[in-house]
């Protein structure tokens, strides 16, 4: 007889019993994390402090089982959970390798991550978390088939489960009220550890958002833009920006780093701002900031997306501007500007490895400056230092500093490994830097160019068991926010006569930030407007003086 393939029973349940045993499951499991950060905030020694422990055990059953309720039904439970569940796998497999908190600029940053970021982020211990912890629930939970009920009695369930664990949840915040203010004021961080409310509620928070973003207009503020007299002798002005990515301003030799990672830009003539803080913690969000009017305190992702940028600003008053992407684009950024996208180039030196090294950022660019007779600000977004994949951030000759990480799950390299990957990528970007500085002293006497460099943001490599970046502003480490930032010009005669470098080097010590770059920027290119401010300008008080009262001039309110 044909052996009969062994069927698994189906188990009836109520579906209230099913949220509740699944809200059992993930308060114990699925938050192992929170339980350990927890515990080690609150270090419990006495039967008090046990019994917090427990009431915030029950407080977190109330509320995921209090979410599952709202959002499961007879007919959809199973296709929900298993959504949720293979979320909440890969989210716990991030939080494990990385130790990152899940909020909303981390659901922004999932969003604009492209398939070159992602794949640097998928292995093989991923799909072990998905089997492990998605895929055993899921089973079990299309093996379970649901008692049959009338609409009304599961409209009646639902409101009896919801205005039960509402009240519940009232009558513990209320008995332990300074217990979980205290715990809630200094360890925001928390709530963002706890799964599956932290992407849900995240998801709902940015969908809103882009929804919200969506139905505002556009705000050109750069139409009251003019371009003053230029104080460069007539010269054709040119401006590359290059915008750095993941770099550490701590990891560079030229800020005290033990290891000679710039021994090309310890021999330029740079005006290194040595205190220079991020906006954000994340791309997505720093390099809106950083292009933006608004400063880190009062930048605001609707507003700042749909108002005029530096670039626009540029645009407006005749100077030509393009954006040279090598990584997941500009963010918005260049919409109504030229953009080139260099990262899927065939070049068999700089792109044989499946993608392009930072040095194709640099194709053509040459040329190009030369044939155009206006004046010009060029963007070169860097591929930079961005992890988890290091090793494939430079080209083999720069893996200089060794043993290197060769693995995307970071704990797994010791700290000199993943020191040493991460060293080779700044090594890398000196090179890269150093190169478009010999292009542009190679440029024509009668081209005024400059070089400014930026990071977005920097990265954490282990401090504190906390990698990569993207931690909520509030509560990152200095190596996520201390980015590297510097000014240079060739040293010719012709090139900007009008800033003064000695005056600039007595301010490499200052605090600056990103929030400088705006005004600084339209200062130095000449242009005046009623939203520059000239007490954010580096280089306004290293300016000709007569250049400085044509700008106060403008934005002198008129007589009655």
């Amino acid at each position: 007889m044909d052996k009969q393939p062994i069927k698994l029973p189906k188990l009836n349940i109520g579906l209230w019993q099913l949220n509740l045993l699944m809200s059992l499951l993930f308060v114990t499991v699925f938050n192992l994390f929170f339980w350990q950060e927890l515990i080690s905030i609150l270090v419990p020694t006495s039967m008090r402090d046990y019994l917090f422990i427990l009431s915030i055990f029950g407080l977190l059953l109330l509320i995921v089982n209090l979410i599952l309720n709202l959002i499961t039904s007879q007919k959809l439970y199973k296709v929900i959970y298993v959504v949720i569940f293979a979320l909440s796998a890969i989210s716990f497999y991030y939080i494990s390798q990385y130790n990152i908190v899940i909020d909303k600029e981390m659901i922004r940053n999932v969003m604009e991550t492209n398939s070159s970021e992602a794949k640097d982020l998928i292995g093989i211990d991923l799909l072990m978390y998905l089997v492990m912890m998605g895929l055993l629930p899921i089973i079990f939970i299309c093996k379970t088939s649901m008692f049959k009920t009338g609409f009304w009695f599961q409209i009646y369930s639902k409101l009896k489960i919801t205005v039960f664990s509402l009240i519940a949840i009232g009558l513990i915040l209320f008995i332990s009220y300074p217990s979980f203010a205290s715990l809630a004021r200094g360890n925001r961080h928390l709530s963002h550890l706890i799964l599956p409310t932290n992407f849900i509620f995240a998801t709902v928070s940015y969908a809103s958002e882009q929804f919200n973003s969506a139905q505002v207009p556009f705000n050109d503020i750069s139409q009251n833009a003019l371009k003053l007299k230029p104080t460069n002798g007539g010269s054709k002005k040119v401006t590359i920006m290059i915008i750095g990515e993941t770099a550490r301003a701590d990891r560079f030799s030229v800020n005290g780093y033990h290891k000679e990672t710039n021994p090309n830009l310890k021999n330029r003539n740079i005006i290194n701002f040595k205190q220079a803080s991020s906006c954000g913690t994340s791309t997505a969000i720093s390099l809106p900031c950083l292009f933006s009017h608004l400063e880190r305190m009062s930048y605001n992702h609707k507003v700042g997306k749909n108002s005029a940028n530096l670039l626009d600003f540029f645009k407006q008053v005749g100077i030509d501007v393009q954006w040279r992407d090598n990584n997941t684009g500009c963010k918005g950024i260049c919409a109504r500007t030229e953009y080139l996208d260099l990262s899927k180039e065939s070049d068999q030196v700089l792109c044989s490895t499946g993608e392009c090294f930072d040095e194709i950022l640099l194709k053509g660019l040459s040329e190009q400056i030369i044939s155009n007779a206006n004046d010009q600000v060029i963007v070169l977004h860097q591929k930079g230092s961005h992890g988890p994949a290091y090793h494939l951030r430079y080209p083999p000759e720069f893996e200089v500093f060794k043993p290197t990480c060769q693995n995307i799950q970071l704990q797994k390299c010791s700290q000199e490994e993943l020191d040493n990957s991460y060293d080779n990528t700044i090594l890398y970007t000196d090179h890269f830097i150093n190169e478009t500085m010999n292009l542009m002293d190679d440029l024509p006497l009668n081209i005024s160019a400059s070089l400014v460099y930026i990071s977005d943001h920097g990265e954490s490599l282990g401090e504190n068991n906390l990698y990569l970046h993207g931690t909520p502003y509030l509560i990152a480490p200095e190596s996520q926010t201390h980015v590297p930032f510097f000014y240079w010009t060739p040293e010719k005669p012709s090139h900007i006569a009008a800033v003064d470098k000695n005056c600039l080097k007595s301010k490499q010590d200052h605090p600056v930030s990103q929030d400088n770059i705006f005004h600084t920027m339209l200062g130095y290119m000449d242009i005046t407007t009623s939203h520059y401010q000239s007490e954010l300008d580096l280089f306004s008080s290293c300016k000709s003086k007569n250049n400085n009262n044509l700008a106060a001039e403008f934005n002198e309110e008129p007589n009655p």
